[in-house]
């Protein structure tokens, strides 16, 4: 009893310990970081269909690219010429890519079955676009947080590269809302790990990707071609 109270005693006349010290400070900045994060997350990123003349500084663009059906009629073609596995080479421009997303892309849960889902992040549009040589790829979805739901677009731009297990994106700019997840070290990564994993495409198009010999952003398309 009367130990304690001397280290009462003692806390009180020279102030908290080193260790308390450092253990806040890391706390207070761990915490700092935190609000920061989300604070870039979810500020709101401003959707335009070309870049702007005068962008604001400090203000992320999501630069939609073309959606025209005029111009997306081949597509059906195309993704059929290389499901079918033999030798081919097709082109594809991001109409075309955007029409193909357009009927790939779940429908998000609507009136009841939007109120009974317990999914976080609800992807509501895929898009795609490509200029000078650079496939951006963008996510609108919507976010159930906290009893709200906030809008948040994910975006990344960036090519293709082959390594032992074929053909992968790399992302060289990767946007979480207005967060620039690519200026934070390891982030990227293990983030397009975790989405490469959760795709569950068609076993065709998983066998046909394994297959392919090119894959080639190339000017304002994408070019795919079987040996």
């Amino acid at each position: 009893m009367a130990s304690n109270l001397n280290k009462k005693l003692d806390r009180a006349r020279n102030g908290p310990g080193l260790f308390e010290i450092t253990l806040g400070v890391v706390l207070s900045i761990t915490l700092g970081v935190l609000l920061a994060v989300l604070h870039l997350i979810f500020k709101p990123v401003e959707v335009v269909a070309k870049p702007p003349e005068s962008a604001e500084i400090g203000k992320v663009y999501f630069v939609e690219g073309a959606v025209n059906s005029n111009k997306a009629r081949q597509w059906q073609r195309k993704r059929q010429m290389l499901a079918d596995g033999a030798s081919a080479d097709v082109v594809f421009s991001e109409e075309e890519l955007n029409a193909w997303m357009a009927t790939a892309t779940p429908k998000a849960p609507q009136g009841a079955a939007a109120a009974a889902s317990t999914a976080v992040v609800t992807p509501e549009k895929i898009n795609f676009r490509i200029q000078g040589g650079v496939l951006q790829v963008g996510v609108q979805s919507k976010v159930a947080l906290l009893g709200l739901t906030l809008p948040l677009v994910v975006q990344t731009r960036g090519k293709f590269v082959q390594g032992s297990a074929g053909f992968r994106f790399t992302a060289d700019e990767f946007y979480i809302g207005s967060l620039p997840a690519h200026m934070l070290p390891g982030v990227v990564p293990a983030i397009m790990d975790r989405i490469v994993n959760a795709q569950e495409l068609p076993e065709d198009l998983k066998t046909t990707w394994s297959k392919l010999k090119l894959v080639a952003v190339e000017d304002n398309s994408l070019h795919l071609a079987l040996p």
